[in-house]
C-alpha cells in the first residue's frame, strides 16, 4: 500500500529496432528488426533525508509485425502475455 513516504509511477513505451542505412539513406524504408512495447512499474519509498528505493517491475510485450511472418507467429503464440518481466531494486543517495 501507498503511504506519505511512498511514490508510484508507471509507463509505456514502443521500442523499435532498425537496422542503420549508412550506404544510401535515400533508399526505400527497411522493415524494423523488432517492436516491442515495455511496461515499467516503479514504486519510489523515501527512506530517509539523503536516501530513496525504487522498486522497479518491466514488463516487455511483442507487437505484431505486418511484415514479418516470423514475428507475427511469435506476437500470436505470446497470446498477450508478457515474453520478459525483470525486477529491480535501486537505491538513490544524495551525494
Amino acid at each position: 500500500s501507498l503511504s506519505d513516504d511512498k511514490f508510484a509511477c508507471s509507463e509505456v513505451v514502443r521500442q523499435i529496432v532498425s537496422p542503420a542505412r549508412r550506404n544510401n539513406p535515400n533508399g526505400a524504408p527497411v522493415p524494423p528488426l523488432s517492436v516491442k512495447e515495455i511496461e515499467t512499474i516503479s514504486v519510489y519509498t523515501k527512506l530517509d533525508n539523503d536516501k530513496i528505493q525504487c522498486r522497479q517491475r518491466t514488463a516487455t510485450y511483442l507487437v505484431p509485425s505486418q511484415t514479418d511472418p516470423l514475428a507475427f507467429k511469435k506476437w500470436q503464440m505470446s497470446e498477450g502475455k508478457s515474453v520478459d518481466v525483470r525486477c529491480y531494486d535501486v537505491i538513490y543517495s544524495r551525494a
